[in-house]
């Protein structure tokens, strides 16, 4: 979408200026911190494409520091989940872009949606008195979160509701139009009050916080990383990367193709769990 293009290009511009802060980081000096320093350029991003285009599955993902975006297309469906998206600086303080903040919503949205609940509720809402380091789930580290925690749902008011939905609008309504429908569909198919809102750390716009929703077709993470540093993920936890509607049609179409998807499945789960002792 125009909203989730924006995001991203917001993103590779700021690579150039942390390049310029870091530079001027009198502490990184020697031919390691010259290369690391290097990886610092709105250019270091990569295309690539799974499958053939004109199939009617394939996929295709860009990545690159602070910016994974993941879309897989199976019968003119399309997932784009998972999407990761993080900003440093998280707002420019000085200089031609001061003022930009490339996730504004994703942090606001979410210290709206805690404010509002009464102590009770928030009470329940909050899961650990610190933030997180960073996101629960990630590369090796996939299914870290099958429980659900802090809030349901079930007990927020109508006007808090849909502040719920606001949040989990401006996740999805970063990919295109019909997709994000699609996916809004989802969720809704899957009900809304089987979501879960958790929170870690102080609730002040200006701290250092971690937040949760999570539900039978949604996970969405946001943490700040310090205090302009942050980092959000969206998943799909029945179907990222298209699993879903891959595996269905491998089993229709395609048996051995089938057997191959439950494999790698086992193969994600066995290596999570190793992740995790």
């Amino acid at each position: 979408s125009s909203q989730g293009y924006a995001k991203f290009a917001g993103i590779m511009v700021l690579e150039d200026l942390l390049h310029q802060m870091e530079a001027q980081d009198e502490s990184r000096s020697g031919p390691l911190a010259e290369a690391f320093l290097a990886t610092r350029d709105y250019g270091n991003y990569a295309l690539s494409i799974f499958g053939n285009p004109n199939d009617v599955n394939w996929g295709w993902k860009i990545a690159g520091h602070h910016a994974a975006a993941n879309f897989t297309i199976s019968n003119s469906r399309v997932a784009f989940t998972p999407t990761f998206l993080g900003s440093s600086p998280m707002e420019v303080e000085s200089g031609r872009y001061a003022g930009l903040m490339v996730l504004a919503h994703e942090g606001r949205y979410g210290i709206d949606l805690m404010t509002a609940l009464d102590s009770a509720q928030q009470e329940k809402a909050t899961i650990a008195v610190d933030a997180a380091e960073d996101v629960f789930e990630g590369p090796g580290r996939r299914k870290s979160l099958e429980g659900f925690e802090g809030l349901s749902s079930k007990e927020l008011t109508k006007e808090q509701t849909l502040l719920l939905h606001r949040l989990v609008g401006e996740y999805l309504h970063n990919a295109d139009h019909d997709a994000a429908h699609a996916q809004m569909a989802a969720v809704e198919e899957a009900g809304w009050d089987k979501l879960w809102f958790s929170w870690r750390g102080p609730v002040d716009p200006k701290g250092v916080f971690y937040y949760r929703v999570h539900g039978p077709r949604i996970l969405i993470e946001y943490n700040r990383q310090d205090a302009n540093h942050d980092h959000m993920i969206v998943r799909d936890p029945t179907n990222d990367y298209g699993e879903d509607w891959l595996g269905k049609h491998y089993t229709e179409n395609h048996p051995s193709m089938a057997e191959a998807m439950k494999n790698a499945r086992r193969n994600a789960t066995a290596q999570s769990a190793n992740d995790k002792k």
